[in-house]
This record gives C-alpha cells, structure tokens and sequence, in this order.
C-alpha cells in the first residue's frame, strides 16, 4: 500500500479498534467508564506523539483529522455506534464535545509545529498525560470542590493536573535541548501554570482544544531554542516510512 495513503488512514485505523477493546473492558470499580475513557485519550496522545514523523504534508493531516471526525461523528448519531463504542467517548452525566476538540487540537498542533516538533511533543503530552491524570484523581478525592469559575473541579485534581504537566514539560527540555537547569525549571513552571488555570476553567470538553493551545502559546512566547537536530527527524521519518510501507 503506497506510504502516503497508509499514513492518511493509520490515525482512524487506530482509533476504531483502540474503542472497541476498550468498550469489552469492564471493571468492578466505581470508575469503570472514566478509566476506559481517559485510557483512549492517553493512548491516542501517546500514539499521537509520533504523528509528526510521517503525517508531513497539510492535505495528509486534514484528510487524518476529516475521517476521525466523520467516526467520532458516527459514534454520536448512530444508535448501532453508540450502542457499541459510545461508552467510551461520552460521559453519561454531562455535555461534552471533548473528542471532536482532541482531533482538532492535534492536527492544528501538526499544522503550526512541523518544523519544531517540540511545540507539538509537550503540549499533546501534557494533554494526553497530565488531563486525564487529573480528571481521574478529581473523580477518585472529589471531597474538596471548588467554586466560581472552577465550578466542578478539585484541589486535587487541579494539583494533579499542574505538578504532571510541569513534570512531562521539565522531563522533555530536560533530554531533548541543551537549555540550562533553571531556565527549565522556570519555563516548566510557567507552562504548568497557565495550563492549569486554563484546564480549570473549560468546560464541555473545551480543555482538549485550549490545553495545547495554551501550551504552545507560552513555549512560543519564551523563545527557547527547542528543536530535534534534523539528522534525527530524518531517521525517525525514514524508519516510519519503511514501517508504513511493510504494512
């Protein structure tokens, strides 16, 4: 199959049996359905990461995110669907367009970053890691709600959410730039800030469009000379395009 057409369809061919599995999974917890929802958008996120190496045009990237739109959309208006896969993308108790935000986060984060896979690795990371962190431990310790403009979040979650971010955006400048120890820490921490804040504010499932799209706003506002040497990217790209091909 030609490496280019694999690579338009590989996001969809990923997400569909990524929903039925988990849609068979049951556990005799009290979150059972967020455990199987925040496990697709931690793997999404995660196989997300990679996106940058192989969907390398524009039209590539639209065609990926027109597809999963179009299933996500299915799953939405399709009893047959919903009966099958909805559990895994629609909380029961609240209105939420979160996966169709996530697909359009992703591809407007490979739209703006593919010349610096940076700006695209940490914000999808914080988004695939750090959200669905928070909104478990949120659903586990839910004893301390906040008010106002938080309304329907905790201090737990919130806590969560910040120190995971900070950890994921350190961890990545940390082994992939030479930048020095505290302007590291430094840009961590503003990074975790704002998205923190703005995670805290979102609602019906807006945090997966705004969460990225904070994080790229600070990275690019800090300047920092984050890049991955092109000799890299070109072997990472390469070795995808043979995987491709052999599929």
């Amino acid at each position: 199959m030609n490496s280019t057409l694999m690579a338009l369809l590989l996001p969809p061919l990923l997400l569909v049996p990524a929903m039925g599995i988990l849609s068979r999974i049951r556990i005799k917890h009290g979150l059972g359905e967020e455990w199987r929802r925040k496990a697709l958008h931690i793997g999404i996120g995660l196989v997300a990461l990679t996106f940058p190496f192989y969907l390398t045009t524009t039209w590539v990237v639209l065609g990926a995110l027109g597809l999963s739109l179009l299933w996500m959309l299915a799953v939405r208006r399709l009893p047959f669907l919903i009966k099958r896969f909805g559990c895994v993308l629609h909380d029961v108790d609240r209105t939420s367009y979160g996966e169709l935000y996530y697909a359009l986060a992703i591809a407007a984060l490979l739209l703006a970053t593919f010349e610096e896979p940076l700006l695209y690795i940490i914000p999808l990371s914080i988004l695939a890691i750090a959200d669905a962190a928070a909104a478990i431990a949120g659903r586990t310790f839910p004893s301390r709600q906040l008010s106002g403009p938080f309304t329907g979040k905790t201090v737990v979650g919130c806590v969560t959410f910040c120190l995971i971010a900070l950890c994921v955006c350190a961890l990545v400048l940390a082994t992939s730039t030479q930048l020095p120890v505290l302007q590291i820490l430094l840009s961590s921490i503003a990074v975790a800030a704002v998205t923190t804040l703005v995670e805290a504010v979102s609602r019906y499932g807006l945090d997966n469009l705004l969460i990225p799209a904070a994080a790229w706003i600070v990275l690019k506002a800090l300047e920092l000379p984050i890049y991955i040497e092109a000799d890299a990217v070109a072997w990472l790209r390469e070795g995808l395009d043979v995987l491709l091909r052999g599929v």
